[in-house]
């Protein structure tokens, strides 16, 4: 719940977040951690997506130019930011 996170102790220069969850509140849960500082480099999201072949090759899990199954299903929010906000990606 991102209501919870503007009163959460915690250090943003040492807080590392691990975010799961749709995506949609993982988008709302970077916003508000940015707002109390966490950089985006400390910021870590798990996608999920349907993979079918785990190396890449069918394309089900592509998001952007990353293949979940095969580069995550972990990834560093600078690395993926640009591609979280697309629809239907």
């Amino acid at each position: 719940m991102t209501s919870l996170i503007p009163h959460a102790p915690l250090d943003p220069i040492n807080a590392v977040a691990m975010v799961c969850g749709p995506e949609i509140m993982m988008r709302y849960t970077v916003l508000e951690l940015q707002k109390r500082g966490v950089a985006e480099e400390r910021i870590f999201l798990s996608m999920e997506r349907n993979m079918k072949c785990a190396i890449g090759f069918c394309g089900h899990c592509q998001f952007g130019p990353e293949f979940i199954c095969k580069d995550g299903p972990v990834f560093r929010y600078d690395r993926i930011k640009n591609w979280l906000g697309i629809r239907e990606l």
